[in-house]
Order: structure tokens, then sequence, then C-alpha cells
């Protein structure tokens, strides 16, 4: 059973989206699965509360007697439980609406009486679902793709710890001794629309300061003045430009070489039309799903050295170090000449082919180390004996 606030039907989080993936997969090897989140969303769509939860694929279940606040979709036979209110966001999840969906999961652990619980998040739900497993004799499995945590009894009722890379594994490994599972990113690939365009786009996804927003911004300058060809995409699904240009002044609705779409509920459209995914990330970046949605089109990136996208892209990336300020100050702008090397490698990518060619074989070869089907006989033996843990100390 997984369980946390933000729904798991969330595609504006790519934790959630991860996590649903993991448990198809585990479903589809005979893994019983099951969630429970509440209708909580990083980015809400437009729309009422209700517009948004019917727009996941979700469905009401009328329980007798009760008000009607659970929903639920099976998504190939995992069944996603939902505890719906009137909040989209955390900021507006009440205590009683965390108390509506506390009494909800301890009901769901008594009926299902999972072997696993399975979250993440560090607020007072998931630490009380800590400590009602624990209290059930239920082990406990934490996704920890978050370089934030920075207080090591936040994990004390924690039994394994799965992360989605060896960099944020060696991470906690040195801040708290942990030793991790890397169980890697569950990726299946969009479907491209026949109507897409041929792949053209240098893409830059979710314009937040984190993410290398205002170098972004440099990079579109630079590469306006020595190769106007170029087109860039920016795919606002958390952060919208627009906020980046309120707080550095620079007006990006001015380059003509920029282009932007709001938050997708399928990537396909976005990545049929990506020649080179752009990622020059500023923080800790775990392991962005993107990179390796990128890899499985083929798509060479061009990404910086922060936390695990290195190892994600491997060979079919270039790797480039982020100016130091930037790292210290997300929403520092820098200087035209710290676009240099990030345009540089666009060119090359973009102007020669065989150069394109090449990377463009190493993202498939890439890709293929991803594949889940390698890593799933190791996770469910990692899983049946923590299972077995539990039984031999009951004993």
């Amino acid at each position: 059973m997984f369980s946390a606030i933000n729904s798991v039907l969330d595609t504006s989080n790519g934790a959630a989206i991860s996590i649903r993936t993991f448990l198809r997969y585990l479903s589809r090897y005979g893994v019983e699965c099951q969630s429970l989140t509440a209708s909580i969303y990083d980015k809400p769509g437009p729309g009422t509360p209700l517009e948004n939860m019917q727009a996941t694929g979700a469905l009401p279940v009328q329980e007798p007697g009760l008000p009607q606040t659970l929903w639920l979709k099976v998504d190939e036979g995992v069944r996603h439980n939902i505890e719906f209110g009137p909040a989209m966001t955390q900021g507006d999840f009440t205590d009683e609406a965390q108390q509506r969906l506390y009494n909800r999961a301890l009901a769901i652990l008594d009926e299902f009486r999972p072997d696993v619980l399975l979250l993440y998040g560090n607020r007072r739900y998931e630490a009380s679902m800590l400590r009602q497993a624990r209290l059930r004799g239920i082990k406990t499995v934490f996704y920890l793709v978050n370089p934030n945590y920075k207080e090591r009894d936040r994990f004390e009722h924690v039994d394994m710890i799965f992360t989605d890379t060896e960099a944020t594994r060696d991470l906690f490994a040195e801040r708290f001794g942990f030793d991790c599972k890397v169980v890697g990113k569950f990726i299946e690939p969009p479907a491209v629309p026949p109507s897409t365009r041929p792949p053209h786009f240098v893409t830059f996804i979710n314009p937040a300061p984190e993410k290398g927003v205002t170098l972004f911004l440099r990079i579109a300058e630079l590469a306006a003045q020595i190769m106007p060809e170029a087109r860039f995409l920016v795919v606002e699904s958390r952060s919208l430009l627009s906020r980046a240009e309120q707080r550095t002044g620079i007006n990006a609705a001015a380059f003509r070489n920029v282009k932007r779409v709001g938050l997708q509920r399928d990537m396909g459209a976005v990545f049929g039309a990506t020649k080179v995914l752009l990622a020059p990330s500023l923080w800790y970046d775990s392991g962005p799903r993107v990179a390796v949605e990128a890899l499985s089109f083929g798509i060479p990136s061009v990404v910086s050295n922060r936390g695990g996208l290195p190892e994600l892209v491997g060979p079919a990336g270039i790797v480039i170090e982020p100016p130091a300020p930037l790292v210290a100050d997300h929403w520092l702008v820098p200087p035209l000449s710290d676009a240099i090397p990030w345009v540089e490698a666009l060119r090359v990518l973009l102007t020669d082919q065989e150069v394109f060619d090449e990377y463009q074989r190493l993202a498939f070869e890439q890709f293929a180390k991803h594949d889940p089907a390698l890593r799933l006989p190791k996770i469910v033996a990692l899983l049946e004996e923590l299972v077995a843990s539990k039984s031999e100390a009951a004993i």
C-alpha cells in the first residue's frame, strides 16, 4: 500500500507519476497494490476541485450512510483510493481534512492488511502513518528522492529506503549513514500523436529557479544572436515563465525563438517535437523523469552535473557545470557569458548531423539500461526479504 497527502494521480508531480508507474509494474509482476491519497496537486488544473477530480478518471464511491468523499480509479489492477475534499493544494489542506484522510488510511490498513507500507513526505500525516504501520507489524519503505531531508529522526519508523539514483544513495549514505536501495526510474514512454511536427525544439521543462530558469533566459538570449534558427520550447509544468520575467526583469515574451506551452497531461507531443532536452538544474536534482523519458525517444540532452542527471543520461548527454553563484542563489541573473558553453553544446548537436546521430544512438542504448524488467526481480526480492524478516521476528 502506498499513501501520501499528494494525489498519486497528479500529472504535475514527478514523484507521483513515478510511484503510480512503479505500482503498475509491481502489479504486472503479481504484487497486489493499492494507494490512498488526498485530492491535492502540485499544480491544479483550471476549474473547480470537482472538475479536477473528474479529470483524473476516478469515479465516486458511494458508502452507505456516509458522506460521499471516496473516489476510486483502477489502473491495470492497482486500486487508487482518493479522499476527496475542497482543497486542491497543500496550503489549503486543513487539519480536519488531514484527519479524514488519516481515519480513512487506518480503515484501509486494517481491511487491506498490506505487508508493506510505501510512502514519501515529511508531514504529520506520513509520520503518523509510519507509527501506525509499526504498531500493526507492517513493514515500511520510504521513497527518498528529495535532498532536503536534514533530520535523521524523521526515519525512525522506516524499515527500508528506496531511492532513484546512485547519486542520492551516496548523498544519504554520507549524511545519515543510510543504506538506500536504488530502484531506478520507472518510465513508460508517452505515445506521440500522429499530428506532431518533426523534432525541432530545444525543450526546457518547468521554468523554476531551481531548474535554472535564469540561466535558460541567458541561453535563449545568446542563442538568438549566434544561431537564430534554434527554437526553444518551455513547458510550464509547476512554474510559469512569467514569474521569472517579473522577478528578473527579462522580457522573454520579446524573444522570438521561445515558445511556451502549459502543463501537459501527456508529454508525447512535447517529446515528439523535441530534438534536444535542456536541463540546466541548479539544485540537487535526484532523478528527473524527463531525462529518461527523453532517452526513450532518442533525444540527446544538455544537462548540469547536479544530482543524478549525469548518471541518468549517461553518454547520451553533454554535462556542464553550472555557474557556482547560481547554485548558491537560484534567482541570480548570470552574465551572458555564462551561457556560452551551453549554447556551444546546443550548436554542435543542432548543426552537426553526424554528432547528433551518434548521441541519438547512445540515447536509445542508455534508455535500454533503464528497462524496469531488469530491476523488478531484485526489487520484489528485497520486499519479500523485508516481509520475511517480520515473520521470523514474530515466531
